[in-house]
Parts: structure tokens; sequence; C-alpha cells
């Protein structure tokens, strides 16, 4: 069309093609709003699950492939196998910021499909430790970039009052991905996790397709006119979606359309604070030792266990993580994010404590090492106490803070940073957990998280704004307030 809508509307001229494109998407039926706001949500959940699958892969194919006669790998190419995957996402979730700005989020996460599969039949069909570690390289390329996308994606697709059940959505595939990562290994060589890896990065093609880009995204392009009808298809009447237009031009600027917004401005006054804060939390989740239980989690079992059950235990985690993420979105739905952090904090020290006092009495011999035998359980139930406090708070909170919380004028690069110290701080944890158990001990290793999970608590607790329920909007103006406080 030649002319803009808006000003075919005010002029009263309505040609044919605009009517018909109008009865298409201006109106939906129903509760079809709803449904592809939805599809959205669903698109970044099995994005998520993907992403989770590939956390959670070493777990049972680690011990897999020691177990393979016509496979060989070393302790040490262990720990790349599985640290080398949040090193490249670190890669990929930086790329990802400009990418973002400059195709779109939904091109974005739609180009992403191929690639992570690809990493996937690498895996599968490899002979060596090499191909694996390629294979997991590529793949951590694809977590990093869907970490990003999706995080900037799914906030600007869904309304405020869905938002709390739809930015739920994702953590519960995320978590049903680690299930099926456990589960599956109960019964699955590596390569056929490999394989069934593959073919959970598919679905995601298929919620797409039927969906626009994010009427945010468009009006920051100067398509106005295809935000509009983005939003009539993505609300539910044609006031909602004209009203929310309204607010995403009144929070753009007229630099805000320029898709080159430097690193440097994304840190400035009133970016910083919620960067800040952003990868405050971020560090904060790593810290908890999530990634180091997740991809050791069968190692940490045994060791529990006299070498006995681990991989059975390590699904009963995944059960429990899955069942969890559910009590974190009845929660997330009722209760503040810094309440919620608080109550995450609380249980996961506890749980690390208990964890931390089982191993040093294990070590210590003696007597105190048949009282750990005799309680030879306690590993599983602190883990399963952990897994549920982590989805209490630690878990989603972060990733959601980064839809909530961070402008919308620098969403993209803000993300991207963030998501990159989140990934860089996975790799350190990762890479040097089994260091700290040979070294330090498994019970100063967890006694360690959990004075950094106790500490990073107490400070981001005083700095961290509220998000619940407040729209873009509202956020906007509330760092454009507090920076004009701070200059005078």
């Amino acid at each position: 069309m030649s002319e803009p809508a808006e000003a075919k509307m005010d002029k009263g001229e309505t040609t044919t093609e605009t009517e018909e494109l109008t009865e298409k998407t201006t109106e939906p039926t129903g509760i079809s709003y709803v449904i592809y706001q939805g599809m959205g949500a669903a698109a970044v959940g099995v994005g998520a699950l993907a992403c989770s699958v590939t956390l959670g892969y070493t777990s049972p194919a680690l011990p897999s492939m020691r177990a393979d006669p016509d496979f060989f790998i070393t302790e040490e190419q262990e720990s790349w196998v599985g640290a080398v995957m949040p090193a490249c996402a670190l890669v990929g979730s930086v790329i990802t910021g400009p990418l973002v700005d400059s195709l779109g989020r939904r091109t974005t996460l739609l180009h992403l499909t191929w690639p992570f599969a690809l990493s996937w039949m690498m895996i599968a069909t490899s002979s060596s430790v090499t191909g694996v570690v390629l294979g997991r390289m590529m793949g951590g390329l694809c977590v990093g970039m869907q970490a990003v996308a999706g995080s900037v994606f799914l906030p600007e697709i869904v309304e405020v009052e869905l938002r709390n059940i739809m930015t739920a959505i994702p953590a519960v595939f995320g978590n049903l991905g680690l299930m099926l990562s456990f589960a599956s290994g109960q019964y699955l060589t590596w390569r056929g996790l490999a394989w069934l890896g593959a073919l959970m990065t598919l679905p995601v093609v298929l919620f797409l397709l039927p969906l626009p880009e994010t009427p945010s995204h468009l009006t920051r392009t100067g398509r106005k006119e295809s935000s509009l009808i983005a939003l009539r298809q993505l609300r539910r009447t044609t006031q909602h979606a004209e009203k929310e237009q309204q607010e995403i031009t009144n929070s753009c600027s007229s630099s805000d359309s320029k898709a080159d917004i430097s690193v440097w401005e994304t840190v400035q006054s009133p970016n910083l604070w919620p960067v800040s804060v952003g990868i405050g939390l971020m560090v904060a989740q790593q810290t908890t030792g999530i990634t180091a239980v997740v991809f050791f989690a069968s190692s940490i079992l045994d060791s529990g266990e006299d070498g006995a059950g681990g991989s059975a235990a390590s699904v009963l985690l995944g059960v429990v993580n899955f069942f969890s993420t559910f009590v974190g979105m009845i929660a997330m739905a009722k209760f503040k994010r810094r309440q919620m952090l608080s109550l995450s904090t609380t249980v996961i020290v506890a749980s690390l404590f208990i964890l931390s006092l089982f191993f040093w009495a294990k070590d210590a011999g003696g007597s105190y090492s048949d009282i750990a035998k005799t309680l030879h359980l306690v590993p599983v139930v602190g883990l399963l106490a952990y897994i549920i406090g982590f989805s209490l708070g630690w878990g989603p909170i972060p990733w959601v803070f980064l839809g909530e919380g961070m402008p919308s004028r620098v969403r993209g690069k803000a993300v991207a940073m963030v998501v990159a110290v989140n990934w860089a701080s996975a790799f350190l944890i990762t890479k040097t957990f089994g260091w700290c158990v040979s070294s330090l001990g498994a019970h100063t290793t967890f006694l360690g998280y959990a004075v950094a999970t106790a500490v990073s608590a107490t400070l981001l607790r005083r700095v961290m704004p509220e998000t619940f329920l407040q729209s873009a909007a509202q956020m906007n103006r509330l760092y454009q307030e507090a920076a004009k406080i701070k200059q005078q």
C-alpha cells in the first residue's frame, strides 16, 4: 500500500485490500487473540525446551559415553563437553543483540531452528570427542541466541493482563526438557539422546509461522501500519490495539527508530539502573551453582549413593523440577518479584547447607562417615529441595526481569549484554566445579554457593525495581524519573 494506514483512516478512505486485511486480522473472534499470544509463548517455550535438553544432555550422556566400547573420553574431555556449551552460548548471546534489532525478533527465532538441529546431528554422528565438542559449540551458540531472542520476543507479543501466565510457559517447557533429558537417559544412548535433541528444535517453526513480528520492533523500524495490523491480530479489540499502538509510539522518541543504538548508550542513564540489576541477577543466578548441578547431577547423586542409583535419582530430580515450576507459576501470578526471590533464597541456602554438611560428614571419616552412609538419601532430598527453591525464584525471575524490566528502547542490546554475562558466569561455574570438588571438597563447594546466594540476594533486594504488573511504558517512566532525580 502506498499510504500509511493512519493517513487513510484520517481521510476516511479504505481500499478493498485494506478492508479484507482488516476482516482477517483486526477483530479476533472469540479468544483467538489469546491463542495467538499462546502460540508466541509456546514458540519461546519449545525453544526453551530445546535449550534445557542441551543443558541437561551431559548428565545422562557422559556416563553413556564412558560405557560405550567404541568411544573414548577422558575426565578432562568430559569437563570440556560440559563447559564449552555455556562458553559458546556467551558468544551467541552477544551477536544476537544486533540481530534482533535489525532482522527482527521473530525472524531471528525462525532462522535458529536449522543450525540448532544440525548441532545435534553433529553430536549423534560423531566418532570422536572432537565431533561432540564441535556439536556442543554450535548448540551453545544457538542456546545463547535463543535465550536473547526469546526474552525479547515474548514480552513484546503478550499483553500485560496475560503476561504472568504467558511468561511462565517457557519455564514450564524448560523444566520439561530437563526432565525429558534425564528420563530419556535411562533408555537411550548418548547418540539416541542427540537425535531426540534434534527433533526437539523443529516445532518452533510451526508456532512462529502464523505470528507477526512484534509491534514494538515494527514501530521502531518505521512500520507503524504493520505494527497496528499485528496488534489487531494479538489484542482482543481494535480499541485495545489502537491504545497500545499509541503507547508504543509515545514511548519511542524520534531517535528510537534508529536501529544503531550504541553499547555505550545502553549503559548510560536512565538505562544503567535496569541493566546493572539484570547483570546482577544473572551472576547471582549462576552463583547458586545451578548449571554445575544440572550438568553433573548424576555424579553428585552417585557420590551420595556410593555409586549406585544416581541416574535413577536424577530422573526424580527432573520430575520434581518440572512440577515445581507450576508452583512457581502460581506464586509468580500472586506475589511480587522481590518476595519470591527472598523465599527462593531461603530454600536454596538451606538445601545447600544441608548438602555441605552431608559431604563434610562423608569425607570426615570415622563415626561421621558412618552417619553419612546411614543418611545416604540426603543428597537426593537436598537436591530436590534445591531445585524447588530455584524454581520458585532464582530460576524464572532473572529471565522475567529481562522482559518486564529492561527499557524498551535498548532492549535488544541490553538483553544480549545481560545474557552474555549469564553464560560467562555459567562457563566459569561449570568449568571450575570439578576442580572445586576435588581440591576444596564438595562440602566447601556447596557452602560457597550458599554464601554467594545469600549475599547476592541481600544486595539485589536493595536495588531491584519491582516489575510485578507493570507495563513497559510504566517502567520506562520510572527509569526516566529516577534519572532526573539523580541529576538534580
